[in-house]
């Protein structure tokens, strides 16, 4: 049997993977080029404290969905993993008004209809189709047998969860006339994805299964990473992917900055655009990603400016998370108005250090960020990068007045030097009412044992899309070859 494999990656969808194939009896080795594991869900420290670069859900908290069973044989949840439920899911203050989405659902519907009553009638459509979406996840775990249509349409509110597919999150606000509503509604999650993708997470947060796992990315992928070498697996860190050697429709080694390595067949969840461009050398093509490509104004890649600072003094009054309505700010290519502040101060074993306690100050990028940023000199990126961090430290500071240590700061640039990610993204590209859903199978047509996996192949990604590519791809593996 022909059972060495090679994965390339060592974020979420390469350990996974590599787990799955391992138990079934297939001889895998896992390359990285940094020298840790985690990818783009990882954390790292600086001068003692802990910042967690990723989680900020884990979808699949709940014991009795699938997901959590997927994420338990890899190691990432165990019996032991102590889970945070937060109260709410996002408070957003504008002028004066704060709106606040909690996991009570009934609670938020109340607030809501208090600060407008005028729009009662849009505010209880709201609410119905979050819970809505918490019941196909309810219905799912009772009847594995019902299909995604099947379940929509025994919904009473399925009309108008099946238009918000196509509803942007600007659309989707116009619905409501109170501005701290519209505010709210239009940076209620962090990318550019459709109103849908909100409704999902909120109803699968109001279930339970959007929670945090104490200890955020760093435990948590370490805890795979012993799994995969609990199981036998050969992990490479420190070792970067340079060409993949391809003869007769095949690939038959892999060229890295180290040695030269032979595999029956290969796995890439790195971006597919790198595979393709830098491994392959621009050989070979991939029709769905050329036009991914080629439409990427209508589906936006996702990418962040983010900065990390220590926080003096109690901070528990700040939600989290909280979004500030701020002066305008020039971040990357344009000006936002609206500042991510994430505390981490309900984990305070990990993240509060001397009285002081990790805060995150998030800022949405796209590919015209990530392009602005390249156009400029060494020099001139990095005052750029110190003046953003100082301005959004100063929005900050305008809202919460404590005294900050500034710890890190990281942009698009950053994130791609990392992970080799197109525009340094943090996930697929976007899924919006222009650019629907996209799915790719992992299979090339035309290199025979080489496939693909990870967040960059479906919309909507994240971590519980890498993991649930890797498991398609393992389950299939066989058929595929």
């Amino acid at each position: 049997m022909n059972n060495k494999v090679i994965v390339l990656g060592a974020g979420i969808a390469g350990l996974a993977v590599s787990i799955n194939l391992l138990q079934k009896g297939y001889d895998v080795t896992l390359i990285e080029k940094n020298k840790e594991v985690g990818g783009l869900c990882s954390g790292y420290f600086v001068d003692g404290y802990y910042i967690d670069a990723c989680l900020h859900w884990l979808m699949g908290t709940n014991k009795k969905s699938q997901l959590y069973k997927e994420w338990k044989n890899i190691g990432a949840l165990t019996k032991d993993t102590k889970i945070i439920s937060l109260p709410t899911l996002g408070s957003f203050e504008y002028e004066g008004t704060t709106v606040t989405f909690y996991r009570n659902l009934n609670k938020t519907e109340k607030e809501l209809i208090k600060i407008s009553p005028e729009d009662k009638k849009a505010i209880r459509k709201f609410a119905h189709s979050v819970k809505d979406m918490g019941s196909i996840m309810g219905l799912v775990l009772k009847n594995k047998n019902l299909n995604r249509k099947e379940i929509i349409h025994l919904l009473p509110n399925s009309g108008h969860i099946i238009r918000s597919i196509r509803w942007s999150r600007e659309e989707y606000a116009a619905r409501f006339k109170h501005p701290a509503i519209q505010f709210a509604i239009k940076n209620a999650q962090t990318g550019y994805n459709n109103i849908f993708f909100y409704l999902d997470l909120y109803g699968l947060f109001t279930t339970g299964n959007a929670d945090v796992p104490e200890g955020g990315a760093y435990y948590m992928v370490q805890r795979i990473k012993q799994r995969f070498l609990d199981l036998g697996g050969k992990l490479i860190l420190n070792t970067e992917a340079i060409k993949l050697n391809v003869k007769d429709e095949k690939v038959v080694s892999l060229k890295t900055n180290n040695e030269v390595i032979k595999a029956d067949y290969f796995i890439s969840t790195i971006d597919p655009k790198y595979t393709l461009k830098e491994l392959l050398g621009n050989k070979f093509r991939i029709k769905l990603f050329d036009k991914l490509e080629s439409t990427i104004s209508k589906r936006s890649i996702s990418s962040c400016f983010n900065v990390y600072i220590a926080v003096d003094g109690d901070i528990s009054k700040i939600d989290v998370p909280t979004v500030l309505h701020t002066k305008p700010i020039k971040v990357g290519s344009r000006e936002v108005d609206a500042l991510l502040v994430r505390h981490y101060g309900f984990d305070p074993d990990h993240f509060t250090k001397d009285g002081k306690t990790v805060v995150s100050l998030f800022v949405d990028q796209n590919q015209d960020d990530f392009n602005y940023f390249k156009s400029l000199s060494s020099e001139g990126y990095k005052k750029e990068k110190e003046r953003i961090t100082n301005d959004l430290i100063k929005a900050f500071n305008e809202r919460y007045p404590n005294s900050v240590k500034f710890l890190s700061a990281f942009g698009p640039l950053e994130l791609c030097k990392q992970t080799n990610t197109g525009y340094g993204s943090i996930q697929s590209y976007s899924f919006t009412d222009k650019g629907m859903i996209y799915s790719f199978n992992g299979k090339m047509k035309d290199i025979k044992n080489l496939f693909f996996c990870g967040q960059w192949t479906r919309s909507i990604g994240g971590t519980p899309t890498a993991l649930l590519t890797a498991v398609a791809l393992s389950k299939q593996f066989k058929n595929l070859k």
